[in-house]
C-alpha cells in the first residue's frame, strides 16, 4: 500500500483543510471575540422592551438594550478621562 496523499489525509477528517487551518490555530483573542459577540447578540435579544429614562427634567422612551449600552460607553469615557497621562506614567515618581 502506498502512503495517502494530502488530500486523502484531509478527507479522512484530521481537521485541517489543504491549507494547514485547524481550530487550534486560532487566537484565543478571536475567540474571546466570538464569545463577546455572541453574548452581545443574545442580550439585545432578550433586551428588546422600552424602558422610561428620566435626567432631571427630561423623560424619554428608549429601548432598554440601548440604555444599558449608553451607561457603559459613559462609564468607559470616564475611566479613560480619569486615567493617568502618558506623560505623567513616563516621569515616573518625583523625589
Amino acid at each position: 500500500m502506498a502512503a495517502p496523499t494530502p488530500q486523502e489525509e484531509t478527507a479522512a477528517g484530521d481537521g485541517r483543510s489543504a491549507k494547514g487551518f485547524s481550530v487550534g490555530s486560532v487566537p484565543p483573542r478571536v475567540w474571546v471575540g466570538l464569545a463577546l459577540l455572541v453574548a452581545a447578540v443574545v442580550f439585545v435579544a432578550q433586551n428588546r422592551d422600552a424602558t422610561e429614562i428620566q435626567l432631571l427634567f427630561i423623560s424619554l422612551t428608549a429601548p432598554l438594550w440601548g440604555t444599558l449600552t449608553a451607561s457603559v460607553c459613559v462609564g468607559l469615557v470616564i475611566g479613560l478621562l480619569l486615567r493617568p497621562s502618558e506623560r505623567r506614567k513616563r516621569k515616573g515618581p518625583k523625589r
